[in-house]
Protein backbone atom coordinates (compact mmCIF):
# COMPACT_ATOMS: atom_id res chain seq x y z
CA UNK A 1 0.00 0.00 0.00
CA UNK A 2 1.63 3.24 -1.01
CA UNK A 3 1.64 5.91 1.73
CA UNK A 4 -1.13 8.94 1.69
CA UNK A 5 -0.25 11.98 0.08
CA UNK A 6 -1.26 15.36 0.59
CA UNK A 7 -3.39 16.97 -2.48
CA UNK A 8 -2.61 20.28 -3.51
CA UNK A 9 -4.86 23.17 -3.40
CA UNK A 10 -5.03 25.42 -6.34
CA UNK A 11 -5.57 29.09 -5.49
CA UNK A 12 -7.73 31.39 -7.74
CA UNK A 13 -4.21 32.88 -8.77
CA UNK A 14 -3.41 29.50 -10.12
CA UNK A 15 -6.38 28.26 -12.11
CA UNK A 16 -6.35 32.09 -13.37
CA UNK A 17 -2.79 31.61 -15.15
CA UNK A 18 -3.72 28.52 -16.20
CA UNK A 19 -7.21 29.30 -17.75
CA UNK A 20 -4.79 32.34 -19.65
CA UNK A 21 -2.45 29.67 -20.75
CA UNK A 22 -5.52 27.25 -22.05
CA UNK A 23 -6.58 30.34 -23.87
CA UNK A 24 -3.52 30.85 -25.62
CA UNK A 25 -2.68 27.44 -26.28
CA UNK A 26 -6.27 27.07 -28.15
CA UNK A 27 -4.50 28.26 -31.12
CA UNK A 28 -2.30 25.22 -31.76
CA UNK A 29 -5.20 22.88 -31.83
CA UNK A 30 -4.89 21.61 -35.59
CA UNK A 31 -8.82 21.29 -36.66
CA UNK A 32 -8.12 19.51 -39.86
CA UNK A 33 -6.91 15.54 -40.35
CA UNK A 34 -3.25 15.53 -39.87
CA UNK A 35 -2.73 12.10 -40.82
CA UNK A 36 -5.93 11.24 -43.17
CA UNK A 37 -7.65 8.60 -41.67
CA UNK A 38 -8.08 5.21 -43.43
CA UNK A 39 -9.10 2.96 -40.50
CA UNK A 40 -6.01 0.65 -38.71
CA UNK A 41 -5.32 1.45 -35.20
CA UNK A 42 -7.02 3.47 -32.38
CA UNK A 43 -6.02 4.12 -28.82
CA UNK A 44 -8.17 5.17 -26.09
CA UNK A 45 -6.84 5.71 -22.92
CA UNK A 46 -8.35 6.21 -19.34
CA UNK A 47 -6.89 6.65 -15.83
CA UNK A 48 -8.32 5.14 -12.44
CA UNK A 49 -7.33 6.15 -9.27
CA UNK A 50 -6.98 5.50 -5.56
CA UNK A 51 -5.15 8.28 -4.31
CA UNK A 52 -2.82 9.19 -4.26
CA UNK A 53 -2.44 6.20 -6.61
CA UNK A 54 -3.32 6.92 -10.78
CA UNK A 55 -2.94 4.08 -13.32
CA UNK A 56 -3.05 4.93 -16.70
CA UNK A 57 -4.37 2.71 -19.33
CA UNK A 58 -4.20 2.59 -23.27
CA UNK A 59 -5.83 0.19 -25.19
CA UNK A 60 -5.23 -0.15 -28.96
CA UNK A 61 -7.50 -2.22 -31.02
CA UNK A 62 -8.00 -2.48 -34.83
CA UNK A 63 -10.87 -0.88 -36.51
CA UNK A 64 -10.36 -3.17 -39.53
CA UNK A 65 -10.34 -6.50 -37.81
CA UNK A 66 -12.17 -5.65 -34.37
CA UNK A 67 -9.29 -6.95 -32.24
CA UNK A 68 -7.25 -5.63 -29.30
CA UNK A 69 -3.71 -5.40 -30.59
CA UNK A 70 -1.69 -3.53 -27.32
CA UNK A 71 -2.82 -2.85 -23.81
CA UNK A 72 -0.31 -0.67 -21.88
CA UNK A 73 0.02 0.81 -18.88
CA UNK A 74 1.58 3.54 -16.87
CA UNK A 75 1.39 4.15 -12.67
CA UNK A 76 2.22 7.21 -10.90
CA UNK A 77 1.27 8.97 -7.87
CA UNK A 78 -1.05 12.08 -8.46
CA UNK A 79 -1.56 15.10 -6.05
CA UNK A 80 -3.35 17.19 -7.84
CA UNK A 81 -7.23 17.60 -7.29
CA UNK A 82 -10.08 17.24 -10.01
CA UNK A 83 -11.34 20.62 -10.80
CA UNK A 84 -13.88 21.14 -13.90
CA UNK A 85 -12.19 23.06 -16.72
CA UNK A 86 -8.94 22.19 -15.67
CA UNK A 87 -8.68 18.64 -15.90
CA UNK A 88 -5.71 18.64 -17.71
CA UNK A 89 -3.91 19.52 -14.23
CA UNK A 90 -5.04 16.29 -12.76
CA UNK A 91 -4.62 13.71 -15.98
CA UNK A 92 -2.30 15.24 -18.73
CA UNK A 93 0.74 14.34 -17.08
CA UNK A 94 -0.18 11.07 -16.46
CA UNK A 95 -1.37 10.65 -19.73
CA UNK A 96 1.24 12.53 -21.64
CA UNK A 97 3.88 9.68 -19.51
CA UNK A 98 2.52 7.14 -20.54
CA UNK A 99 1.49 7.85 -24.41
CA UNK A 100 5.06 9.13 -25.02
CA UNK A 101 6.36 5.60 -24.80
CA UNK A 102 3.84 4.35 -27.15
CA UNK A 103 3.80 4.21 -31.18
CA UNK A 104 1.38 3.36 -34.01
CA UNK A 105 -1.27 4.45 -31.69
CA UNK A 106 -3.75 6.05 -34.36
CA UNK A 107 -6.13 8.35 -33.17
CA UNK A 108 -6.08 8.88 -29.40
CA UNK A 109 -9.65 8.86 -27.98
CA UNK A 110 -9.22 10.56 -24.31
CA UNK A 111 -12.00 9.90 -21.91
CA UNK A 112 -12.77 14.24 -21.75
CA UNK A 113 -13.74 16.75 -23.95
CA UNK A 114 -10.92 18.79 -26.27
CA UNK A 115 -12.27 21.93 -27.24
CA UNK A 116 -15.56 21.42 -26.24
CA UNK A 117 -14.46 23.44 -23.76
CA UNK A 118 -14.85 26.88 -22.46
CA UNK A 119 -11.49 27.93 -23.44
CA UNK A 120 -11.40 25.40 -26.09
CA UNK A 121 -8.31 23.77 -24.89
CA UNK A 122 -9.32 20.81 -22.81
CA UNK A 123 -7.69 17.67 -21.72
CA UNK A 124 -7.60 15.61 -25.11
CA UNK A 125 -6.51 19.14 -27.04
CA UNK A 126 -3.46 19.56 -24.21
CA UNK A 127 -2.65 15.95 -24.66
CA UNK A 128 -2.63 15.87 -28.42
CA UNK A 129 -0.82 19.63 -28.80
CA UNK A 130 1.73 18.20 -26.20
CA UNK A 131 2.94 15.50 -27.67
CA UNK A 132 1.98 16.51 -31.13
CA UNK A 133 -0.93 13.71 -31.64
CA UNK A 134 -4.27 12.96 -33.23
CA UNK A 135 -6.28 13.26 -30.15
CA UNK A 136 -10.07 13.49 -30.09
CA UNK A 137 -12.38 14.07 -26.64
CA UNK A 138 -14.83 11.16 -25.85
CA UNK A 139 -17.41 12.74 -23.03
CA UNK A 140 -20.15 11.07 -21.13
CA UNK A 141 -21.67 14.47 -19.80
CA UNK A 142 -22.06 18.05 -21.62
CA UNK A 143 -19.61 20.59 -20.08
CA UNK A 144 -21.22 23.46 -21.92
CA UNK A 145 -22.96 24.18 -25.11
CA UNK A 146 -26.48 24.12 -26.50
CA UNK A 147 -27.75 20.94 -29.32
CA UNK A 148 -28.88 21.71 -32.51
CA UNK A 149 -31.75 19.18 -33.69
CA UNK A 150 -30.66 15.04 -34.07
CA UNK A 151 -30.03 14.10 -37.38
CA UNK A 152 -29.76 10.45 -37.78
CA UNK A 153 -27.40 9.90 -34.98
CA UNK A 154 -25.57 13.29 -34.40
CA UNK A 155 -26.42 16.50 -33.31
CA UNK A 156 -23.84 19.58 -33.67
CA UNK A 157 -23.22 21.34 -30.29
CA UNK A 158 -22.65 24.75 -30.27
CA UNK A 159 -21.24 27.74 -28.27
CA UNK A 160 -22.88 31.22 -29.72
CA UNK A 161 -21.82 30.71 -33.27
CA UNK A 162 -18.74 28.33 -32.74
CA UNK A 163 -19.51 24.58 -33.42
CA UNK A 164 -17.50 23.13 -30.64
CA UNK A 165 -18.39 18.96 -31.11
CA UNK A 166 -21.14 16.92 -31.58
CA UNK A 167 -23.72 14.55 -29.67
CA UNK A 168 -23.20 10.84 -30.96
CA UNK A 169 -25.47 8.36 -30.42
CA UNK A 170 -24.42 4.79 -30.67
CA UNK A 171 -25.99 1.88 -31.45
CA UNK A 172 -29.72 1.81 -29.72
CA UNK A 173 -27.70 3.57 -26.46
CA UNK A 174 -30.52 6.32 -25.59
CA UNK A 175 -27.91 8.59 -24.33
CA UNK A 176 -25.14 9.90 -26.32
CA UNK A 177 -21.41 10.42 -25.71
CA UNK A 178 -19.83 14.15 -26.42
CA UNK A 179 -17.41 14.03 -29.41
CA UNK A 180 -15.26 16.88 -30.20
CA UNK A 181 -11.68 17.73 -31.63
CA UNK A 182 -8.90 16.99 -29.45
CA UNK A 183 -5.88 17.48 -32.20
CA UNK A 184 -5.34 16.99 -35.94
CA UNK A 185 -8.47 15.51 -36.65
CA UNK A 186 -11.41 17.48 -38.00
CA UNK A 187 -14.87 17.16 -36.03
CA UNK A 188 -16.23 15.23 -38.74
CA UNK A 189 -13.80 12.47 -38.85
CA UNK A 190 -13.52 12.41 -34.69
CA UNK A 191 -17.03 11.15 -35.14
CA UNK A 192 -16.31 8.58 -37.80
CA UNK A 193 -13.27 7.03 -35.74
CA UNK A 194 -15.75 6.70 -32.72
CA UNK A 195 -18.24 5.00 -35.22
CA UNK A 196 -15.70 2.63 -36.22
CA UNK A 197 -14.43 1.73 -32.86
CA UNK A 198 -17.90 1.40 -31.05
CA UNK A 199 -19.99 -1.75 -30.77
CA UNK A 200 -23.10 -2.80 -28.65
CA UNK A 201 -23.35 1.36 -27.70
CA UNK A 202 -19.78 1.51 -26.37
CA UNK A 203 -16.74 3.09 -27.37
CA UNK A 204 -14.61 0.09 -26.91
CA UNK A 205 -11.08 1.16 -26.51
CA UNK A 206 -12.12 3.98 -23.91
CA UNK A 207 -14.38 1.44 -22.30
CA UNK A 208 -11.87 -1.64 -22.33
CA UNK A 209 -9.21 0.86 -21.11
CA UNK A 210 -11.35 2.01 -17.83
CA UNK A 211 -12.04 -1.40 -16.84
CA UNK A 212 -8.60 -2.45 -16.85
CA UNK A 213 -7.10 0.44 -15.27
CA UNK A 214 -9.69 0.19 -12.30
CA UNK A 215 -8.81 -3.18 -12.37
CA UNK A 216 -5.22 -2.71 -12.14
CA UNK A 217 -5.86 0.09 -9.46
CA UNK A 218 -7.90 -2.82 -7.71
CA UNK A 219 -4.77 -5.52 -7.40
CA UNK A 220 -1.91 -2.33 -6.17
CA UNK A 221 -3.88 -1.10 -3.40
CA UNK A 222 -4.86 -4.63 -1.68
Amino acid sequence: MLSPMKAKSLDEDTLYRVAQEQSRRASEVVRTDVPEYAGGPVTGVDVAYSDPLAVACAVTIDTERGNVTRIAFHTTNVDMPYVPGFFQLREGPVLIEMLRELRNTGPVLVDGNGVLHPRRFGLASYVGVELGIQTIGVAKTLLLGTMDSRKGDIALVRDGDDIIGAALWIGARKKPVYVSIGNRVSLATAIEIVRDCSSKGRVEPIRQAHIMAKTEVRKRTV
